[in-house]
């Protein structure tokens, strides 16, 4: 049920009175910010798996076609999956002396060129207080970021324009003048208007609500823009760069002088992951996001949501609730378009080629390069396993969701089962056609799809967004312990923040009918600034912990996470303690005398397997130059590990910045 998004026509209202305060008197202006250049550089052996030059699976693999251990059929000299090859290729009728089977190995060449900047960007942000009267004030934030060509891999990479939104309409953002390796945007553009226990804030804004370090619970009203550096910067900044603003009426009334009520209306702004085919992109390159297509259809809807919060000496509580589209994406196979092979194939089920998703990369209609697609079934099973998909279903989800598809298994499972006699159950024995299955296991997906791939070459496809409503309710609450001065105890917070969201909708391997579940979300933080020595200020110190009943970190669903090349996803069971996915994190700054030095570090491990770890030094020689650099770790112990789509990103990185 959808409590308060409506659709919308135009934001351009809410920012129709930003000129027209103060217009009639003096306004107080003042300006700062700063520009800094980045860098990061990886020190890790393995280049990113899901760019075209490192696809995750390079050089020869074996395409199951061609298994001599396969059963023979009843063609003298052949095997059951030749065989099939055969039949489907019109060549059974031929002598067989001229039968063509394919190669036994599929050979992908390795395009990698071995780039060792994973960035090298220069930012500008200019920040404009305004003072109008003592009851009205605004903000303007000036972004400006452009980055180099630092990767090469197919042409020059896309960076930032998504087809979204933005000046040109093919940008990210409603505020924001993009071009493949530049962005400039307003992330901040408001008026606030203070009158006693009245807040209000009108124009473009970032909501944040939760206070955890890594961990997102309350901080439900935005998505996150991941196309500058995904979320790898400083991990103590948390989500402050990469929160996406949006047109949004925000206000606060103070009904007592403990409790306070927030409410918010935002128009919809999704979250944008890193373009296919750019430094850090964790889709793999031969699928097209199509988020052009899916935002289309929420562009003009509004999220709204109402929080209640009090404070009671050491204890604070939150409770609050929030209807909205959920910004990050769920992702669903679009069809494929290309025309030119619709002759070659005709009509199975009544649908063309051009209607189902594949496209034969290299081929009219494709925009992906030869030998830049997917390309045999170890390629289809590795590539599904560290996106957390289970290959074999996706290949049911693809004959379920395509009449093309569905018809050309089916196709395959009874011509198998002819030519495997009457005694032989053919490559698909488990078929149920009825139900839309057609594989249960690796070995009888394997030779299905190396038919595919036999036939058509490497393949490519469009996965094209959505943004299903969803309600969500939360509470909070916070305490502060005090014990004897000077120990560990004293002034020690801890944060406790849930949230449930009933029949939340997510990806189910790309298919068109979403998965299902009511998810919980818990977090439990505690936090101390504790001080060691006189000499030194005191040490920042945080240790949390979260739990995700049916959904990882990264929004992968729990039940199809665990494949690997030789094997289906294994899953894991959703649910509380024992099940669901479980992290943890810790985090220290602490500074030195005089401030000019400070040290970090961050630590956030997943319980299935894997863990970042980010030490960092930040130099301040003087007020206006600071110079930080960090070092990054990631590990994943398989691909059930949140961390397997960037196991690869290994990196030292630089920031120095000068501040105005």
């Amino acid at each position: 049920m959808n409590l308060i998004n409506k659709r919308v026509t135009g934001a351009a209202a809410i920012f129709c009175g930003l000129a027209a305060v103060g217009s009639a008197q003096a306004v107080d202006v003042s300006v700062s910010g700063f520009i800094r250049q980045e860098a990061a550089y990886r020190i890790g052996q393995e280049a990113n798996p899901f760019l075209r030059g490192s696809a995750f699976e390079s050089g020869a693999s074996p395409n199951t076609l061609r298994d001599p251990g396969a059963a023979a059929s009843v063609f003298p000299g052949t095997t059951l999956p030749e065989a099939t090859f055969l039949a489907f290729t019109g060549q059974l009728a031929n002598p067989p002396a001229a039968w063509q089977l394919p190669a036994a190995q599929f050979q992908k060449e390795d395009f990698n060129n071995d780039e060792r900047w994973n960035l090298m960007a220069t930012r500008a942000e200019v920040d404009f207080n305004l003072k109008f009267n003592e009851n009205w004030t605004g903000f303007v934030k000036v972004r400006g970021y452009y980055t180099a060509d630092i990767i090469e891999e197919d042409g020059k990479p896309n960076n930032f324009e998504v087809g979204m939104a933005g000046l040109n309409g093919d940008c990210g953002n409603r505020l924001e003048a993009c071009g493949r390796n530049y962005m400039v945007d307003l992330p901040s553009a408001y008026l606030d208007y203070n009158n006693g226990p009245l807040w209000v804030r009108v124009g473009n804004q970032q909501i944040a609500w939760g206070e955890a370090l890594f961990f997102r619970v309350a901080d439900v009203a935005n998505g996150l823009d991941l196309r500058r550096h995904s979320f790898l910067d400083y991990a103590t900044e948390e989500y402050a760069d990469e929160r996406t603003p949006s047109p949004a009426i925000r206000m606060s009334y103070n009904l007592t002088d403990q409790w306070e009520l927030e409410t918010f209306l935002q128009m919809f702004q999704p979250t944008i992951h890193p373009r296919g085919g750019s430094p850090y992109a964790f889709i793999n390159s031969p699928y097209q996001i199509r988020d052009d297509i899916g935002y289309d259809n929420y562009e003009d809807y509004v999220n709204g949501g109402i929080r209640l919060s009090g404070q009671f000496d050491q204890l604070g509580l939150q409770f609050f609730a929030v209807s909205r589209h959920n910004p990050d994406p769920v992702y669903h196979w679009g069809p494929g378009g290309q025309t030119a092979l619709d002759p070659a194939f005709g009509e199975i089920n009544g649908q063309k080629f051009s209607e189902q998703v594949f496209r034969a990369s290299g081929v009219p209609g494709s925009p992906v390069a030869e030998g830049g697609g997917t390309l045999g079934s170890a390629d289809w099973m590795g590539g599904a396993a560290r996106g957390g998909l289970d290959g074999v279903e996706a290949l049911n989800v693809l004959g379920r969701d395509f009449p093309f598809i569905g018809g050309f298994l089916t196709n395959i499972a009874v011509v198998s089962d002819q030519l495997d006699g009457d005694a032989g159950p053919g490559i698909l024995p488990n078929a149920d056609f009825a139900k839309g299955i057609w594989a249960t296991n690796v070995q009888e997906a394997a030779p299905v799809f190396d038919m595919f791939f036999s036939i058509l070459g490497d393949l490519d496809a469009d996965i094209i967004s959505k943004y299903p409503s969803e309600n969500v309710f939360g509470a909070g609450g916070n305490y502060i312990f005090y014990a004897e001065p000077d120990t560990l105890l004293d002034q020690l917070v801890v944060r406790f923040e849930a949230t449930y969201t009933p029949n939340k909708q997510w990806s189910d391997n790309l298919a068109r009918e979403t998965g299902t579940s009511d998810e919980w979300i818990t977090a439990l933080a505690f936090e101390k600034y504790h001080r060691f020595s006189q000499d030194f200020p005191a040490t920042f110190f945080s240790l949390q912990w979260m739990h995700k009943s049916a959904i990882d970190f990264v929004g992968r669903p729990l039940k199809n996470i665990g494949g690997r090349v030789d094997k289906a996803g294994t899953g894991k069971k959703e649910g509380g303690p024992g099940r669901g996915w479980d992290g943890f994190s810790f985090a220290f700054s602490q500074p030195f005398p005089n401030l000019t030095w400070r040290a970090d570090f961050a630590l956030l491990y997943d319980l299935y397997g894997g863990y970042l770890v980010q030490p960092s030094v930040r130099y301040k020689p003087s007020g206006a130059w600071t110079v930080e650099t960090y070092a990054t770790w990631i590990y994943a112990s398989s691909t059930r590990s949140v961390f397997a789509p960037l196991e690869w990103t290994d990196e030292v990185g630089m920031r120095v910045g000068y501040q105005f």
